[in-house]
């Protein structure tokens, strides 16, 4: 998954989730504090990505991001850590 598609799925959650973000254009150098989001709206969309990303990124890392560019980049860091399957 790209980054693109990555910054895709937080920003369809900030947008379904944040009632401050609907309609909004969100950039990666935003934070979601500064977008409108409370600290339980920022649980759920990060939660929910990285659900829908199927990536895990540990909590002690995602209290170091202080926007979404370094949200995604935790993102990617993850999902390279994960081993793709063998073609068949």
């Amino acid at each position: 998954m790209t980054r693109e598609e990555m910054f895709a799925v937080v920003k369809a959650n900030m947008q379904e989730i944040v009632e401050a973000a609907k309609g909004r254009d969100i950039l990666e150098t935003d934070s979601m504090r500064d977008i409108g989001a409370d600290s339980l709206e920022i649980v759920e969309v990060v939660s929910r990505s990285m659900k829908q990303l199927r990536i895990k990124v540990p909590r002690t890392e995602l209290t170091k991001a202080e926007n979404l560019k370094d949200l995604l980049d935790l993102f990617e860091r993850s999902a390279a850590s994960i081993p793709t399957p063998p073609d068949r």
